[in-house]
């Protein structure tokens, strides 16, 4: 199995549910997250399949593109036996099966606790709904950037930064949109999404935030 493999995996089964249902409303429909029919008829399958879809070729291919882009190291991380103990020491046993078992949740979670938002606030709206992997590439985006913050990462593809840096940049901006609103983006789900991939791997590892917090304060203060 290729260091890639799952990543790869889950890229193709989200273009093909998403490709197909581009072209069929009724498919789109039945995947797509309404926390009212979550809350009001228990189609509790929606929190996991509306990351399986999005609403056009550009959310899709973006939101594949920065998983492609983060997910591969992170794959390797968690499903290498070898690396694994290094970053999560208490979690060198169970081989490959393990890893991936890791890798699997840290995204799906990422998914699932990116819905909480939509569900306090919309859950009683009729007309609400969401679709897209956001919340499960921010947690997996987040992930590398705690655990990596000195590597140089490219802010929106273009601007060069250490990790840390693109971590207060993330939050700041996710932030500012939110409170500004006017826009169809669900930016508290990329909030939530990326504090799941936080979470995550601080449960995995307590030293790896600290790493980050020395990390940032070496840089001012030498």
């Amino acid at each position: 199995m290729s260091n890639s493999f799952i990543t790869l995996l889950i890229i193709a089964i989200t273009v093909i549910t998403s490709y197909q249902a581009f072209n069929s409303a009724g498919l789109f429909n039945k995947l797509k997250y309404s926390p009212y029919r979550v809350k009001q008829f228990k189609e509790y399958y929606r929190v996991f399949s509306h990351v399986l879809v999005h609403a056009d070729w550009t959310h899709l291919l973006f939101n594949m593109y920065t998983f492609y882009s983060f997910g591969v190291f992170m794959e390797k991380v968690f499903v290498s036996p070898v690396t694994r103990e290094v970053f999560f020491p208490a979690w060198g046993f169970g081989g490959v099966q393990l890893g991936i078992v890791l890798y699997l949740a840290l995204y799906l979670i990422g998914g699932i606790v990116a819905a909480i938002p939509a569900y306090k606030k919309h859950g009683d709206n009729v007309f609400y709904a969401s679709v897209g992997a956001s919340g499960a590439v921010s947690a997996i985006l987040m992930a590398f950037m705690l655990m990596f913050p000195d590597m140089q990462v490219a802010f929106f593809f273009l601007i060069p930064m250490p990790s840390w840096v693109g971590v207060l940049i993330f939050f700041g901006l996710e932030h500012y949109l939110q409170r500004r609103g006017g826009t169809n983006i669900a930016h508290d789900a990329h909030i939530f999404g990326a504090l799941a991939g936080i979470s995550f791997v601080t449960l995995l590892n307590p030293n790896i935030p600290v790493k980050f917090i020395k990390v940032v304060l070496s840089t001012f203060i030498g």
